[in-house]
């Protein structure tokens, strides 16, 4: 966002007034956009990005028009709004952010205003109602019945990702309370969808929600999939009485929870909209060679370098577990670095626990929430009784665990916390591979 829009909008207005109502006026000022499309509404904590932009894909390899609205942005903010993975070009979307910002001068008393994600959530409703996409896959901020994202009239499905612990104190301050702000995106008579292995009492919430607004709610707890033992990329699937194979190409052991509940969405969705499809066929064309940037990403050979945006408990677990299965014995070198409103002691632990890995320390590009590289040094040496190198800023970080890895060609170099840490040190890697192909 360029930074004379960015200063006509507030940086966070979470739970400040009645946000919903105000955006609900603003869509309607603008004529609904949010009604001329079926909206796919996905929701949690960890897998949102992942699950948004497997069934994205799937829709566009049907031959739809798909508008995708994601959140954090990766790279440039403008990658928040694509449709059939093309981001809005960056005077398409000045030219939303100048109508909504003088549409809010003159707006009830003049005195309202939006945050920054408000603003391009608005903003994408509008561009996607203006291209005429078939469908839209909607991706929750923080989440819930406050979000941003949930001011649209009404959803086509409401689909919910593994959800944990995770903006304490803003969406609640225990699973059930988290899990119930989480289910309020529930719409009367749509359809439910929750991913696999769901803590219980998360379950209960969202079934209870689901049967209060006469959803039909789908567990994707019924869908197995199986690797194929000849082929790591090749899986075997069954949905009900339907089953069939497909390659996947996404890495990270905890990408087949999140292709799980994509399953049983689109066996659902097949149905309803009496499709005669070849399922195996169309998933291998659409997941086969799909990525998703900042999820386990292989962005640089020689060294290998991959990026991993788990900043939460949940998340870095199943990080964790991806690297041991994946990297078990190879040297590894990781970059750390995480906000001060995480829960960054219990993620300390879980990264410890990686087996023959050394860290370097840093702080993410953000210098309101960011923890301090000493504060997060002194965690380390806490728990694995070492210490570890401090840097200023990422990109210092990398820099020495590229001069390193000199010396050590097999190390494989680990980037994973805070989005506002792996952030700019992809887009230092991708300019600096850009200038080097120049």
């Amino acid at each position: 966002m360029n930074d004379d829009l960015t200063s006509h909008f507030a940086e966070f207005l979470y739970n400040q007034g009645d946000r919903i109502g105000l955006l609900k006026q603003v869509l309607r000022q603008l004529g609904n956009p949010d009604a001329d499309y079926p909206i796919i509404h996905i929701c949690g904590t960890n897998g949102k990005g992942s699950t948004a932009t497997m069934i994205a894909a799937i829709l566009q390899q049907m031959g739809k028009r798909v508008g995708l609205f994601t959140s954090p942005f990766i790279g440039d903010v403008t990658n928040s709004i694509q449709i059939n993975r093309q981001a809005i070009q960056t005077d398409q979307f000045d030219k939303y952010l100048n109508c909504l910002k003088q549409l809010m001068t003159s707006f009830g008393d003049g005195q309202q205003e939006l945050s920054e994600f408000e603003a391009m959530f608005v903003a994408a409703m509008q561009y996607f109602s203006d291209q005429q996409v078939d469908y839209v896959v909607l991706e929750c901020g923080l989440g819930g019945e406050l979000d941003a994202t949930n001011a649209v009239k009404t959803t086509m499905y409401s689909i919910f990702t593994k959800i944990g612990m995770d903006h304490i104190g803003i969406l609640g301050n225990t699973i059930e309370e988290i899990a119930t702000t989480k289910s309020k995106i529930i719409r009367p008579g749509n359809t439910t969808i929750v991913a696999p292995n769901q803590r219980p009492e998360v379950l209960a919430v969202l079934k209870g929600e689901a049967s209060h607004k006469a959803a039909n709610f789908l567990d994707a707890n019924t869908v197995q999939i199986d690797r194929q033992s000849t082929k790591a990329t090749h899986f075997v699937y069954q949905v009900g009485h339907q089953s069939g194979h497909f390659q996947f190409g996404l890495p990270g052991d905890y990408q087949l929870e999140n292709v799980r509940t994509v399953l049983l969405w689109l066996d659902d969705f097949q149905k309803k909209q009496h499709l005669s499809l070849d399922a195996s066929q169309l998933l291998t064309q659409a997941l086969g060679k799909l990525d998703v940037p900042g999820r386990f990403e292989t962005i640089h050979a020689q060294p290998t370098i991959i990026i991993d945006g788990a900043h939460n408990v949940d998340a870095i677990t199943a990080f964790a577990e991806s690297v041991k299965h994946s990297f078990s014995s190879q040297s590894k070198m990781i970059i750390t670095g995480f906000l001060k409103d995480k829960d960054y002691v219990d993620n300390v632990r879980l990264l410890a626990e990686i087996p023959n890995a050394t860290f370097k320390l840093t702080q993410p590009a953000n210098p309101e929430r960011k923890l301090d590289e000493r504060r997060l040094q002194t965690v380390f040496q806490n728990i694995t009784g070492k210490i570890y190198p401090i840097f200023s800023d990422p990109i210092a970080a990398l820099k020495a665990s590229l001069k390193e890895s000199a010396n050590h060609p097999d190390q494989l170099i680990l980037v994973v916390g805070s989005f506002y840490l792996i952030n700019p040190i992809r887009d230092y890697l991708i300019k600096t591979r850009s200038n080097s192909n120049d």
